[in-house]
């Protein structure tokens, strides 16, 4: 019996519940129960239903079913069907091809800060390493959304920031619709209301980050390490990444990085901090990084965050007696903001 709707159509509230009989759509089923549908041998796909008429009651569960199957064994996926044309991701990865192309002050003279709430350029080097002596091995730019800086604050021009990247805008609006549908189906996935995680998302700090790497880059600033980002958490629900040229890693569960090959029509999904510490460990977020590169890359990764007064914390659905909180409340805000501007090097600075 169908008994709820989600964006619009109807959905069962137990996607667990369906018989094999029922079950189509999606490609990715529970583990050690039915088939996974495997890209480059060890990720998952999954394929979401089409928007409106064609999101039938049977697809939005075998989403919810399959992004759950994902994100509590791997945390990671392929995304299919996710309806961004091929244009609009081109055009985004040119855009940042192009800028990057630009003269150092140029690009300088939209400095990211604490200031730009973090919008805006870092240049080559400009985040320190969590893991070695050296520096992050790639150049760094963020549009995306802001908060209120109340009264008496300075508010951030986002407009100045977003100039260079005005295809990539458009890129970023459908990455957000994206971005809600995951959300909306990982709650369906965890037995809760579609709009479970509304509450958190009042004012999104969603962002956009384009990163270039450039062959021999980690050389240029003295790094001895074979690889061009340190492995790392994001500090997101999750994000979504498109790359021009292979050079992405995940961490399995099995403790073997995984090469994240570049699927046509797919895009990469992988879980953030974020989704981990609120289904209280459930959904596995991600450690990642980024290897020594063979070609000059980019790299778009949209970041699904909340609000920016969020504390994300374990949520009562996902805690009991046998299953107590495993993770500290940490808050999207300040919290952030602390990490965020230790991690800026002199380099940046100047």
């Amino acid at each position: 019996m169908w008994e709820r709707e989600w964006n619009g159509m109807p959905y069962l509230a137990d996607p667990q519940s369906r018989s094999d009989s029922e079950t189509r759509g999606a490609k990715v089923a529970l583990p050690g129960s039915e088939r996974w549908l495997l890209c480059s041998g060890t990720i998952p796909s999954v394929e979401l239903p089409g928007e409106g008429a064609a999101w039938t009651a049977g697809a939005a569960c075998d989403a919810a079913r399959a992004i759950d199957a994902a994100c509590s064994k791997l945390g990671y996926f392929f995304l299919r069907n996710h309806g961004i044309p091929a244009d609009t991701i081109v055009s985004a990865i040119e855009e940042a091809r192009e800028f990057y192309a630009r003269p150092l002050p140029e690009k300088a003279s939209y400095r990211s800060s604490a200031k730009s709430q973090f919008l805006g350029y870092r240049c080559l080097g400009a985040e320190r390493s969590l893991s070695h002596s050296g520096a992050e091995a790639c150049e760094q730019y963020r549009i995306g959304n802001v908060f209120s800086a109340g009264s008496g604050l300075r508010a951030v021009d986002r407009d100045f920031f977003h100039r260079p990247f005005q295809k990539s805008i458009v890129f970023f609006a459908d990455m957000t619709r994206v971005g809600d549908r995951l959300m909306a189906a990982g709650a369906v996935g965890l037995k809760q209301e579609p709009n479970f995680f509304d509450r958190f998302f009042d004012a999104p700090m969603h962002r956009l980050g384009l990163n270039f790497y450039e062959t021999g880059a980690g050389a240029k600033i003295g790094n001895t390490v074979s690889y061009a980002m340190s492995s790392h958490l994001d500090h997101a629900v999750f994000t979504i990444v498109v790359q021009n040229e292979p050079g992405l890693e995940v961490l399995s569960p099995d403790g073997d990085w995984v090469d994240v090959p570049i699927i046509p029509d797919a895009l990469f999904v992988f879980l953030g901090d974020y989704f981990q510490r609120w289904t209280n460990g459930r959904f596995r977020a991600a450690l990642h990084r980024v290897r020594e590169i063979r070609k000059d890359r980019i790299s778009i990764q949209y970041k699904h965050k909340p609000s920016h007064t969020t504390i994300v914390e374990p949520l009562a659905p996902f805690v009991s007696e046998s299953h107590p909180a495993r993770y500290e409340p940490f808050h999207t805000g300040h919290q952030y903001e602390q990490l965020l501007t230790a991690l800026l090097t002199e380099r940046h600075a100047g």
